[in-house]
């Protein structure tokens, strides 16, 4: 079973969203036994519905306990018409969305059943309901179907990708183990030889691929724990971001001969964002830069500045003297494990997309006129 706690706060949104209050849902209340009276009507009406799909006729025509999924639904129908907006009921459609992907149910049949919700409910309203009170009572049913299928979808998807993720983390740690195990083993083999025999090219090669392979797992395990988190917003200056960046890729004595300018504007000096992901944003793409640049010119330079359009916020710019992305490599250029570097994992372009998105921004990535690159990253102001 899957034991994931709803997060009522989140939950909470959404009903807020939708402009859902104690006070609109007391427009309910004298219509609530009206509808709790047409419970086994409904399950009857959703049965047909289901039994007339291929797929959903051969579950219901071999139930356990026959009848079982019209109890259900009659129970369902019956709970939203006589609960509030609270915790309980949140609890209740959220293990529906968890139980969804227990007995893998395609998300596209919740759907459907909403949609015949809908249909059904509205059948009510239009025989039962006085005219002047219907318009009301309508959108007053819809929304609160909304929030329905936003909570048992929310949920349905948080289970989905945390399974997804969960076992995508899990290989990765079962894979660093032996990955570092290797590589240990590959340098003491390559002490034991000269430095002009032949092996120790050999060896030489391998601990290249190996530790390509071990970055190429620190990274998948870095995107999907950023994918999974939620962001959590404060005012950060760019300034000490890019400072940290720049020293943690000092240690790497490659990048030594690589000329690094910074030109951030006083009017452009902080953004609202997430500090994990800005530093993991951040040092890959001063990384990514600092790789690519032109060995006769290895240069790379760091600005911001103000934007409006076509959205307020602080654009910065990160240019280098590199290789600019071939036409044909575009549409390759951001998807996992595609690099243009031999040793590069392919990872570094979707953190730094995952991050931005994350963050509500906009990246983009241009050729510069004369000869490089430029990334033009756009995030919200903290003013």
């Amino acid at each position: 079973m899957l034991n994931i706690p709803a997060p009522y706060e989140k939950l909470l949104q959404f009903q807020e969203s939708l402009g859902l209050t104690e006070d609109s849902l007391t427009q309910l209340d004298p219509y609530r036994d009206l509808f709790v009276s047409k419970k086994d009507e409904f399950a009857a009406y959703f049965h047909l519905v289901f039994q007339g799909i291929p797929e959903a006729k051969l579950v219901l025509d071999y139930e356990e306990r026959p009848g079982l999924m019209l109890r259900i639904w009659s129970h369902w129908f019956e709970r939203i018409f006589r609960s509030k907006l609270d915790q309980e009921l949140y609890s209740y459609l959220w293990r529906i969305g968890l139980r969804h992907v227990e007995v893998n149910l395609d998300q596209r049949f919740s759907n459907l059943g909403f949609s015949v919700i809908r249909q059904f409910c509205h059948k009510i309203i239009l025989v039962e309901i006085e005219h002047g009170s219907r318009t009301r009572l309508l959108q007053l049913i819809d929304t609160v179907m909304d929030l329905c299928l936003l909570i048992e979808t929310s949920a349905y998807i948080e289970a989905t990708t945390r399974c997804d993720i969960e076992i995508i983390k899990g290989i990765a740690d079962r894979v660093r183990n032996p990955v570092t195990v290797i590589g240990g083993s590959i340098k003491r083999l390559q002490k034991k030889v000269e430095a002009d025999n032949p092996a120790f090219g050999v060896y030489e090669s391998l601990l290249s691929e190996n530790s390509r392979l071990e970055h190429m797992v620190t990274d998948i395990k870095t995107y999907f724990e950023m994918f999974q988190e939620d962001a959590v917003f404060g005012i950060l200056e760019l300034e000490p971001l890019i400072r940290k960046t720049l020293e943690r890729l000092g240690l790497n004595s490659k990048f030594a001969h690589v000329k690094c300018e910074t030109a951030i504007s006083p009017a452009a000096a902080s953004i609202i964002a997430d500090a994990r992901d800005m530093e993991y944003m951040f040092y890959h793409l001063l990384e990514n830069s600092f790789e690519a640049v032109d060995p006769a010119a290895p240069r790379v330079r760091i600005s911001s500045r103000v934007v409006e359009q076509p959205h307020p916020g602080i654009m910065i710019e990160v240019f280098n003297t590199g290789r600019p992305i071939k036409e044909e490599e575009f549409d390759k250029f951001a998807t996992p494990f595609f690099s243009t570097k031999p040793a590069g994992t392919g990872f570094g372009i979707p953190i730094i997309r995952l991050a931005v998105r994350k963050n509500h921004g906009k990246v983009i990535f241009l050729p510069a006129r004369d000869e490089g690159m430029i990334v033009m990253i756009t995030l919200p102001h903290s003013r």
